[in-house]
């Protein structure tokens, strides 16, 4: 019997239907879930990245000695001073610690420890005042890099992503930095001690980077080489009375937390000769000193 072609065409169409198949791996559009990119292995960049980056993308071993910047510091501190110009010239050290200290992410440095996170907040500010500096240099302050808009302080230069203390993709500031992170987190009023703003009346900056393993003791040495110099602080026994850092009126509350009191906290640290008058019998006044912001730029060679 012969087959009409309207009696056949149902059935064709059913069979055409039954061969379609989805395209196999080689002929899978680029990036299709079959067949990824060779790029697109790791995520895209989300809220998930922040907390648990991809094993590839982690940096190296981060050095918990911080080496390098000892290396720097050793170089280019003389005394209480830097040898900006000189530092200037020759970056390359700073620039790499820097840039291994960018390197590092939050899900990792959320496994250190306190004091490892402790001592790289600190560093963190004290690499980067250097590197604000000879990036500017030469100034006569580091308020002078700063604007009536802007203060140096709230200049988002740090590059540290997925850090900012308010969630934000913002670049981080000194500001960040010292009064979001190191202040309210670690809650040690030796810190203002151990962080240095390039000013001659600023503590000094330590000659080496500060480490987990010995960073208590290093805080308290800091404290105490602050409070035996008498261009920053004094302490008059005959008229009972400490003329001390505009520091500590600044953050007045920071020393009143650990000490009980600003003379209480510094009784704990004064030299050893201060220590016994300012610890007996009446409490002594307080007077503060006038603060210099010029640089404390070492002397020209």
């Amino acid at each position: 019997m012969l087959l009409t072609l309207q009696s056949v065409l149902p059935t064709l169409f059913v069979l055409l239907l039954g061969c379609s198949r989805p395209l196999p791996a080689e002929e899978a559009p680029i990036g299709s879930p079959t067949e990824p990119a060779a790029d697109a292995a790791r995520p895209s960049p989300g809220p998930a990245d922040v907390q648990e980056p991809a094993a590839e993308s982690a940096p190296p071993g981060f050095d918990h000695e911080h080496a390098l910047f000892t290396e720097v510091l050793a170089q280019f501190v003389a005394g209480d001073s830097v040898d900006y110009a000189a530092l200037k010239k020759d970056r390359k050290k700073l620039d790499r610690y820097v840039a291994a200290l960018e390197a590092v992410k939050p899900a990792e440095l959320a496994k250190w420890k306190r004091e490892e996170r402790y001592a790289f907040w600190i560093n963190v500010y004290n690499a980067h005042v250097l590197k604000l500096i000879i990036d500017n240099y030469p100034v006569k302050s580091i308020k002078d890099i700063g604007s009536l808009v802007k203060r140096v302080w709230n200049k988002e230069f740090i590059d540290l992503e997925g850090f900012h203390p308010e969630g934000k993709k913002d670049l981080l500031s000194l500001d960040d930095v010292e009064h979001k992170i190191l202040r309210p987190r670690f809650k040690d009023a030796r810190v203002h001690a151990a962080v240095n703003c390039a000013s001659v009346s600023c503590s000094p900056l330590r000659a080496e980077a500060f480490v987990a393993a010995r960073l208590d003791a290093q805080l308290d040495e800091q404290v105490r080489a602050w409070l035996a110099d008498p261009q920053r602080n004094r302490f008059d026994k005959e008229r009972r009375t400490l003329h001390l850092s505009k520091i500590f009126d600044w953050f007045e509350a920071d020393f009143r937390r650990d000490g009980g009191s600003v003379v209480g906290w510094i009784a704990r640290f004064a030299p050893a000769a201060e220590k016994a008058w300012i610890s007996t019998g009446d409490t002594p006044k307080v007077r503060h000193l006038s603060y210099s912001w010029k640089l404390n730029d070492a002397p020209a060679k």
